[in-house]
């Protein structure tokens, strides 16, 4: 308490005044200051952090692909594109010529890291098998600098303690034979079959040719042929060349686009064709009536999947598992082209 005297026009008579400040206890006192203190400080941090997400760099993942500018891969860059919008992340296409092996394309991989990439997307090409002191190479990279390895080679088991996505190649040949079945009642009695791979060495290759054969085995057919695309000598494999078929499987994008070109020009010999890919000539053959039906897949799905496995490792939301579930793929015809199903893998593919 405090008194005061007031003037004497009041008489002179004492008032007390009470100072709540001055009463309140000293352990109150400090206990508003301190959440004062806290609040301020808590107010200063948040704007730190704020401060710092806005100026933070989104991760840089390099895409090493020799192929990067073919029309087959477009559906494959969308859906990167798609993830790297989603997830804030840079992704950046690397197109480089000559690269004549894999120890080339590791050259570039090494010149991306240093140029800050935090990681990495890599397509093998197909027609390149793996070298062991590169794939060594690559296993290291990867433990300090994450590596998605995608395309037909990513399921072989060279790649085996790397990160992959991957189709289920065994699953696209033998559904592209089922559909021959059904086309034929279920019987292909008598029927010469050729099968055509731009290189029946790859993995991917040998996988569909095993899913064909199996599905096939108890059909009558017989397989007169398999041929790659190019010898080797180098030089490109002329169709016409080859023994007369009533049916040509050409099971990779280039082979069904030459395939079906050979058709179109009238130099297979009335040999139908039925195949696998996902270009924009491969659509275009199937829906001109020179391809009876396509295996096309969904390469958005892959790009998609790529990315955003990457950024799980990056920034610690999951551990990526090379178990995950195959990317799918989808059954076209002349038919179903159009189909509202179709619609997104059709534009995917036109990007």
């Amino acid at each position: 308490m405090k008194q005061v005297q007031l003037p004497c026009c009041m008489g002179g008579v004492s008032v007390t005044v009470k100072n709540k400040w001055t009463n309140m206890s000293k352990n109150k006192r400090n206990f508003i200051i301190t959440e004062l203190l806290l609040g301020v400080l808590l107010v200063i941090g948040i704007g730190f952090i704020a401060y710092n997400k806005l100026n933070e760099k989104p991760e840089r993942i390099a895409v090493v692909m020799a192929d990067v500018d073919e029309s087959h891969s477009a559906a494959f860059k969308y859906g990167m594109k798609m993830a790297a919008s989603e997830y804030g992340v840079d992704v950046v296409m690397i197109s480089k010529e000559n690269l004549n092996n894999m120890s080339d394309e590791i050259d570039v991989i090494k010149q991306e890291i240093n140029k800050k990439a935090d990681a990495v997307v890599f397509k093998p090409t197909a027609e390149k098998m793996t070298e062991e002191k590169s794939l060594n190479t690559l296993i290291r990279i990867n433990k300090k600098t994450p590596i998605m390895v995608v395309g037909d080679q990513a399921g072989s088991e060279s790649f085996k303690s790397l990160n992959t996505v991957e189709f289920d190649q065994y699953s696209m040949g033998a559904e592209l034979a089922q559909k021959l079945l059904a086309d034929n009642n279920g019987t292909l009695s008598g029927k010469k079959i050729g099968i055509y791979c731009e290189n029946t060495e790859s993995d991917a290759c040998k996988k569909r040719i095993d899913g064909i054969k199996d599905t096939l085995a108890e059909s009558g057919c017989v397989v007169m042929w398999i041929v790659s695309g190019v010898s080797d000598t180098g030089e490109k494999i002329n169709l016409q060349s080859q023994r007369k078929v009533d049916i040509v499987l050409a099971i990779d994008d280039a082979s069904v686009v030459d395939a079906a070109k050979e058709a179109s020009d009238n130099n297979l010999q009335g040999a139908l064709v039925y195949g696998i890919g996902n270009s924009t000539e491969a659509i275009y053959y199937l829906d001109s009536g020179w391809t009876e039906a396509l295996i096309t897949p969904d390469e958005f799905a892959a790009g998609y999947k790529s990315v955003v496995g990457l950024v799980d490792m990056l920034r610690g939301s999951r551990k990526y598992s090379v178990e995950e579930k195959p990317v799918s793929y989808q059954l076209l015809t002349r038919k179903n082209l159009f189909d509202e199903e179709n619609k997104k893998l059709l534009y995917a593919i036109s990007q």
